[in-house]
């Protein structure tokens, strides 16, 4: 009877801690650094004009194969309907860019890249009347 208690008593421990062993691994070296997410909000100088609202947006899809991407969306503003009026909804603008990067060294690779540098300073930015960019850290 003590035998078959120690047995299973000594079978629960190593569960425990092979259980704590896997809680406590980490992730091959890189995978657990942070990916950088990128937003940005954009009005034209021809606010609702739908033709160059695709231009922006199909200009803008362009870069999606750029190195250190790992998503890449360009859109205009969705039609939601809410019950009711939300001070906090703002639809205003004409595109939204959404990206993800591999982390905040191929965000800046990708801000450099003749590519973006090229297509941002000859087609997108002529197109633009303001813009925000909302940047933020996340697994």
């Amino acid at each position: 009877m003590f035998e078959r208690r120690s047995a299973k008593t000594l079978i629960a421990i190593m569960a425990l801690c092979w259980l704590n062993a896997c809680s406590n691994a980490r992730p091959a070296a890189g995978l657990d650094a942070p990916r950088l997410h990128h937003v940005a909000v954009v009005w034209l100088k021809a606010a609702g004009d739908e033709a160059l609202r695709r231009q922006y947006v199909e200009a803008s899809l362009s870069l999606a194969h750029l190195p250190g991407i790992v998503s890449y969306s360009a859109g205009t503003p969705a039609e939601v309907r809410r019950s009711r009026a939300n001070a906090a909804v703002d639809e205003s603008y004409d595109v939204a860019i959404s990206a993800v990067f591999e982390n905040s060294e191929a965000y800046q690779a990708f801000l450099q890249h003749p590519d973006y540098v090229k297509l941002a300073q000859q087609v997108l930015r002529p197109l633009v009347d303001r813009y925000k960019v909302y940047d933020f850290a996340a697994p």
